[in-house]
């Protein structure tokens, strides 16, 4: 990042990027509600060609000029009908721009550039990418040959990319199977050959809407967008910069069913409603205090077009903390959570909450959904790089972490794990400044040489040491009392993971670790090697689609560790095949009436005064 971005965020310093900011000032990059979405073509050529005139370049000499002009160039690339470069060219600066700007810098400056503009972009590209893989579907043959006689090179730029991945993801269940892709020469180092579970779809109906459909009668999931909750808008800010930290889920499941074959267009056959909301992204980086988010979420449920059918029953939220809406148990207390964290609602102490939480819990099994957090490519790699053979480990457990002394419930977990220092076998380094801390190959080194990871809570009742456990090899013992590790409705957690007691951390402990026999060490890590999988997400489709250098880190950990991670076997499918096993067939909440239409066809759902939901 340009040290020009604070000192001189205009860059008025420079003759040639001032008379380009001079001459597109007015001009919008971005997409034209007014006319249903279609792009303002003309002002976004103009800026795009001035900008060649004066052989400007997206550098990073002018952070957000070069920002600006590249939202130009993927405006020019639509105009011309080239998706796929249109796609490349937002990816690039979806990843090396906004994401590691805070949204107030182009908001704040003079350059065309907003964060309505880039959601507006975000939305139609994922939408096309949704389009253009039904497409590519019709140009697959069942042996898995592409057939693209296509007389148009663009037509042919634009449907090849997602047709020859899917054609990959083929190959790589192929290689799960234990069988040679059909390529010659072609081998893939597959980490994994376990077949797929029976419910798993394959890659291509995982990706192609109309695949999708005769594999099994279809889940459906319609996705809400700023028209039908114009209060979205303020919920849904800032997707790039929120999306490549532990909460980028909360973005990428907004991602995930906006290209999925599992989305509906048509409310009246969704079994599911998707709201959309990076809550704990705004919240941490001082874009909304709880106020606002109070009042933001309370606005968008007043404006949920569907949400009286059921009473929100099937109305899904994603929140890394629920009580980043305080206010839900009074507005949506029916509503389905997707969560990371099952005990308190956010990282304080569970005696700062007003409300009592065992009888108000913000997490409730029957309907809400515990979810891994996002972790990045490179991380995981780095895990799988210093994993030992369990055999060769030297530490019997280990901990890396803060002691978290501003919430009293991790003081006192973490302070006991901290007390198991010094003892033999167990290499524990718990820390009170952030400046302690083990860079990411300390810890994926202590990790990767012990053969038991100790995951205590934390600032909540979830900590990201679970997940990368299974990824450094060593089994999760989860020392936290009221944690619901995600996907027991999936897998047996009780077959790869240990869950002890916070109140007996202590010499039962390590003697238990201790006397524990490896080959019950290396059972319990070979059945979470079959599972780990399900708990990663890929990175946001508009980066791995168009940035070759993250294409290239999830190309790797699909060859080497997840085949087919990208398409039917990830974190957002057991999401979905959780969804699809509760569907409810009756659509209508407990205090609604039904009965058939004047015409006495269909049920039609009232209210107590007979008004239609």
């Amino acid at each position: 990042m340009s040290n020009s971005l604070f000192s001189d965020p205009n860059c008025t310093s420079s003759e040639l990027w001032s008379a380009w900011r001079d001459s597109i000032t007015g001009l919008s990059l971005g997409l034209e509600a007014s006319e249903g979405g279609f792009l303002q073509s003309e002002q976004a050529q103009a800026a795009e060609e001035k900008a060649l005139d004066l052989e400007l370049h997206s550098d990073v000499s002018c952070y957000l000029g070069a920002a600006a002009l590249m939202l130009a160039q993927v405006a020019g690339s639509w105009r011309r009908g080239r998706f796929f470069a249109a796609l490349q060219t937002f990816a690039i600066l979806h990843d090396q721009y906004l994401t590691d700007a805070h949204p107030g810098f182009f908001e704040h400056s003079a350059w065309p550039i907003s964060d309505l503009a880039v959601r507006a972009w975000k939305d139609r590209l994922l939408f096309q990418t949704r389009r253009f893989r039904e497409i590519a579907g019709r140009h697959i043959s069942d042996e898995g040959l592409l057939d693209l006689n296509l007389e148009d090179p663009v037509e042919r730029e634009n449907i090849g990319g997602f047709a020859s991945h899917v054609i990959r993801q083929r190959q790589l269940l192929q290689g799960r199977l234990g069988l040679l892709p059909s390529e010659a020469g072609e081998v893939f180092a597959l980490a994994e050959t376990m077949p797929p579970p029976s419910w798993e779809f394959s890659p291509a109906a995982a990706l192609v809407p109309s695949l999708r459909d005769l594999a099994r009668p279809p889940l459906r999931i319609y996705v809400y967008n700023e028209n039908d909750a114009p209060a979205l808008g303020r919920l849904t800010r800032a997707p790039a910069f929120c999306h490549y930290r532990q909460w980028g889920m909360d973005v990428g499941f907004h991602d995930f069913f906006r290209t999925s074959p599992l989305r509906t267009l048509d409310p009246d056959e969704a079994d599911y409603f998707f709201v959309p909301s990076y809550a704990c992204c705004h919240q941490v980086a001082g874009m909304s205090e709880f106020d606002e988010l109070e009042a933001d979420h309370a606005a968008v449920v007043q404006q949920l077009r569907y949400f009286g059918r059921s009473g929100g029953r099937d109305h899904i939220f994603s929140f890394h903390y629920v009580d980043l809406f305080p206010g839900w148990r009074k507005h949506i207390p029916q509503s389905i959570f997707l969560t990371p964290e099952t005990e308190v609602g956010f990282e304080r102490s569970l005696e700062e909450f007003d409300v009592d939480q065992s009888r108000f819990p913000p997490f409730n099994p029957a309907k809400d959904m515990s979810v891994p957090p996002y972790i990045n490519m490179r991380d995981i790699l780095g895990f799988n790089q210093h994993a030992r053979p369990l055999s060769e480990r030297e530490h019997i457990a280990a901990f890396t972490g803060k002691l978290w002394v501003d919430v009293a419930e991790a003081t006192e977990v973490r302070g006991r794990v901290a007390a198991l220092a010094g003892i033999p076998g167990f290499a524990i380094h718990a820390y009170g400044s952030i400046q302690e801390m083990y860079g990411p190959v300390g810890m994926q080194s202590l990790m990767g040489n012990s053969r038991f990871c100790l995951v205590p809570r934390g600032r909540a009742a979830w900590s990201v040491r679970f997940f990368e456990a299974l990824w450094a090899g060593c089994v999760p013992v989860l020392l936290s009392d009221y944690y619901e590790p995600p996907f027991d409705a999936l897998f047996d957690i009780t077959e790869f993971v240990i869950k002890w007691p916070v109140a007996k951390i202590d010499s039962s402990l390590v003697e238990f670790l201790s006397t524990m026999p490896l080959e019950v060490v290396e059972r319990y890590a070979a059945a979470a090697h079959k599972v780990r999988c399900w708990y990663l997400y890929p990175p946001p489709e508009v980066s791995w689609l168009g940035n070759w250098e993250t294409r290239r880190e999830l190309e790797q950990v699909e060859k080497e560790i997840c085949p087919n991670l990208s398409s039917s076997r990830n974190a957002f499918q057991a999401v979905a095949e959780i969804l699809s096993r509760r569907v409810r067939r009756t659509k209508v909440a407990p205090g609604s009436f039904y009965s058939p239409d004047p015409d006495g066809n269909a049920a039609i759902a009232v209210d107590a005064q007979l008004r239609p939901l």
